[in-house]
């Protein structure tokens, strides 16, 4: 039995120190070669000014993965935008298969990238500045791709980050800070799903400078399936936190030459009360910071059609909110309201507030010993037509 155990520990050791020993030689072996295909690689491959100070091989920066790391990373962006900078990183990871390293290319299957600012822009006219990586088959068609290299992604991992996108085509600001993801799928088919995982401690979203989400925390598992020949993304079972409000994410999303074509449906079903009014605007959240909520809320908003900013043309937007013994208790008044039954129905087709038609089918609610009943409706906004019903006793 002792010499039984003197084996194995000695077997053991040997196949630990090998390993390391691999760890150690592997980057010392191929360092030229590996680093010379990856500067080769980056300049073939992205159609932007692309910078940085240096490149170290190492097992240890992101183990056990081999990375080709590039340091003080800094992208421009893509005409119209070539001056305007697309990515800055203090650090960018290129995860290398190791077994390519004995091949004749080298394979590139993983990105990490820590501390970096994204920022996305789109003009007035729907151009963007994010087009900058040349595909294999754009390689290919102009017999450039004799770099050794290529992209056969993974896995995708983003470390305290920020991102912007200001789209000036629809007047859409997002700015999350913090942003944390990973996310993995074979990225090198031109149709893939992406499994992926992300959190923000901070999302800003706004539409033509009015606040929508201001300092929300967002958490989310997302299954996303990925056209990148026409760049559309099926939402396929995506569930989102947002402060602390649970909300499912589907629909598809396609990004057109001049705006996008969207089906997109957000849902929340059988959550609290409170954890719904948490998650609206925040000019609504004063008044919620000295108020008692509770009930039941399902809600429903769903976005739908084109919307091409040169043409006018705008999405269908549709909005269900259902509220269930719902209490209301404002700076602690001596009467609440109490048994709060609502049913709303919103509806604006291609985003024209003329068109606005807004069905509120049952309103019940008890003040006190008093109560309110009624139903609403109104379509159009600068001359309204309104329909209402009311009963109250109070």
């Amino acid at each position: 039995m002792k010499k039984l155990l003197l084996r194995t520990l000695k077997i053991t050791s040997a196949v630990i120190f090998s390993l390391l020993l691999i760890l150690f030689l592997l980057p010392i072996l191929f360092p030229g070669a590996v680093v010379e295909r990856v500067k080769t690689w980056a300049n073939s491959s992205i159609d932007g000014e692309l910078n940085f100070t240096k490149v170290r091989l190492s097992f240890f920066n992101h183990f056990p993965s081999l990375t080709a790391t590039l340091y003080d990373v800094s992208l421009k962006g893509s005409a119209p935008f070539k001056k305007d900078t697309l990515v800055a990183a203090d650090e960018i990871a290129l995860g290398i298969n190791i077994s390519s390293l004995f091949g004749g290319r080298i394979d590139i299957d993983k990105i990490f990238v820590s501390n970096a600012l994204v920022n996305v822009l789109v003009n007035e006219k729907g151009q963007a500045n994010y087009n900058v990586y040349v595909s294999r088959k754009s390689n290919a068609k102009n017999n450039s791709d004799t770099t050794g290299t290529a992209l056969r992604l993974e896995g995708v991992n983003v470390e305290n980050t920020r991102i912007i996108y200001n789209d000036r085509s629809i007047g859409m600001l997002i700015d999350a800070k913090g942003f944390n993801y990973k996310g993995n799928g074979d990225l090198s088919n031109d149709i893939f799903d992406l499994h992926s995982r992300a959190g923000i401690d901070s999302l800003n979203f706004t539409i033509n400078n009015e606040p929508y989400l201001l300092n929300k925390k967002v958490n989310a598992n997302l299954i996303t399936k990925i056209n990148t020949n026409s760049l559309a993304f099926i939402f396929e079972r995506n569930r989102l936190r947002i402060n602390r409000l649970p909300v499912n994410f589907s629909g598809k999303l396609d990004f057109l030459q001049n705006g996008y074509d969207m089906d997109l449906t957000v849902s929340s079903k059988k959550s609290e009360l409170e954890e719904v009014v948490s998650s609206l605007p925040p000019q609504y959240l004063k008044w919620l910071e000295a108020t008692e909520l509770s009930g039941t809320a399902d809600l429903l908003l769903r976005l739908k059609g084109k919307y091409i900013a040169s043409t006018n043309t705008a999405p269908d937007l549709a909005c269900d909110i259902n509220i269930i013994n719902g209490y209301i208790n404002h700076r602690k008044s001596p009467v609440a309201a109490s048994n709060l039954l609502l049913d709303l129905h919103v509806k604006m087709p291609s985003l024209d507030t003329d068109s606005l038609d807004i069905r509120l089918d049952t309103l019940n609610c008890n003040i006190g010993k008093d109560f309110i009943k009624g139903k609403l409706a109104v379509k159009g906004l600068k001359r309204p037509f309104i329909s209402a019903n009311i009963n109250t006793q109070v």
